[in-house]
């Protein structure tokens, strides 16, 4: 019930949309202490004890020193930037996050908490320190729960504190539109649709890179531009591929929510196979067709493509 209510709490200071503003809060322990502050003050008023009213001073002085300490503690913290680099459905990507601090003492035992309920950060107890008046990087591992793939926003991060004693909950929120692309899960399931296209090749090309000419190289590889220019034996390596190129599609229109993941994680399987293979492959999705290529850049486009389609 504590935990709901703490949930319901951040959710409504979150919707405030106050970024950089620090918040602090009791927790369960330290509601507890308070109610023995005020007990043990009834007590010792009532029975004039001067041992009871003592203790319960150095309580209240716990009490306060600990809230005063807990919200120093995370003063002048600034985030600085947010960046994740994209992932697969259920699969774990590296968030970075570099923050600025100007507190001359630095914060300890911070925790981190992200505002989206697909993403679950699976060590609760993780926290982590910066030190005083200097730019900190903190690297956390973010797994992606469910069937869930696109883009995915995070609008705002949650930084808070227990120290030293838990009796308070400290937390600020940074406004941060971080995007995470999540990729299809990779399948080998060999369920996609895979056409060979018929093309014409060259031996000859403009794509190609220049090696030392070794024993057994084919003449026909032979740069005699370079060895006429420099004297020296070179071969011609081509970097465009020698296969056929293929399009890769689903196997039909009206598929089921699984049918369709699965074959667009079949889909994603088979772009990598290929671009690690140096086959050019394009990609046919309802109205969207992606010439084949063989590039890096062409393999983000199609992977976004499998990240965004919606049947």
């Amino acid at each position: 019930m504590w935990i709901n209510l703490q949930n319901n709490f951040f959710k409504k200071i979150a919707a405030l949309g106050k970024s950089q503003q620090l918040y602090i809060i009791p927790t369960l322990d330290g509601i507890k202490l308070a109610f023995l502050n005020v007990t043990l003050l009834v007590i010792g008023l009532v029975y004039a004890n001067n041992y009871v009213l003592l203790f319960n001073f150095i309580l209240f002085c716990l009490f306060l020193g600990s809230m005063y300490y807990t919200h120093f503690n995370l003063q002048g913290l600034e985030l600085i930037s947010a960046k994740t680099s994209p992932l697969h459905v259920n699969d774990k990507g590296v968030l970075t996050l570099q923050f600025k601090t100007t507190s001359g003492l630095g914060h300890y035992f911070l925790g981190l908490r992200l505002q989206n309920n697909l993403i679950d950060l699976q060590d609760k107890n993780f926290t982590f320190s910066f030190e005083a008046n200097s730019q900190n990087t903190l690297k956390v591992d973010v797994p992606i729960k469910g069937i869930i793939r696109g883009d995915l926003v995070i609008s705002r991060l949650c930084i808070e504190t227990l120290f030293p004693f838990h009796l308070f909950r400290c937390f600020v929120y940074f406004k941060h539109h971080l995007r995470i692309v999540v990729y299809p899960e990779r399948k080998n399931l060999e369920i996609h649709h895979a056409q060979t296209i018929q093309e014409e090749k060259h031996d000859e090309g403009d794509d190609f890179t220049l090696n030392n000419f070794k024993p057994g190289d084919p003449l026909k590889r032979v740069h005699w531009k370079k060895l006429a220019q420099t004297n020296h034996w070179y071969s011609k390596k081509l970097n465009t591929p020698n296969s056929n190129p293929i399009m890769l599609s689903l196997t039909g229109d009206h598929l089921s929510k699984l049918d369709l993941e699965n074959q667009l994680s079949s889909l994603c399987f088979a772009l990598y196979q290929s671009h690690y293979q140096n086959i050019k492959y394009g990609l046919t999705l309802g109205n969207i067709i992606i010439a084949p290529d063989h590039s890096s850049f062409h393999l983000k486009n199609c992977l976004r493509a499998l990240a965004n389609y919606e049947s």
